[in-house]
């Protein structure tokens, strides 16, 4: 089995403000097995791929993989609450603000986490990047998730 060169890669981008997460289910969705990326690529906008492949796809010497994501949105058989966090867990674990915040800021050495650090004075972390909206993002997502 090959091995990608940058398993995390260095993504930055809004949740929601472009393009819906629906829009990115629609195009998961449609995987059903290992495809070439050139014919996923040819099916959908060309800013909904781009983003979708730095997002979600796992591609390997230009064939787009079927995956634990896409094996999930075919068995939940709909844009579940299960599915959309798992997406935007993904979105969050693959940008780079978002994985520096918690495991610099919100991680402590103890293995606890700090959650003072979600009032309004630290959105300056994500300042020159996507700002106060990237760090409600986060916020939201961890708290409709119960990790805070």
């Amino acid at each position: 089995m090959l091995r990608l060169a940058n398993p995390l890669p260095q993504f930055v981008g809004s949740l929601s403000k472009y393009i819906r997460a629906e829009k990115y289910y629609d195009l998961l969705s449609s995987i059903t097995h290992d495809i070439p990326e050139s014919q996923l690529r040819a099916k959908f906008d060309p800013n909904l791929y781009a983003t979708a492949r730095a997002r979600y796809l796992i591609v390997e010497e230009g064939m787009v993989r079927r995956d634990k994501l896409v094996d999930l949105i075919h068995d939940e058989g709909a844009f579940s609450e299960r599915v959309k966090m798992v997406m935007y867990f993904l979105f969050m674990f693959r940008d780079r603000r978002y994985r520096e915040f918690i495991c610099n800021v919100v991680g402590q050495k103890n293995g606890n986490w700090d959650a003072r650090v979600f009032s309004d004075t630290h959105s300056e972390f994500f300042e020159h990047a996507g700002g106060r909206k990237a760090f409600t993002n986060l916020r939201q997502f961890l708290s409709q998730t119960g990790i805070r």
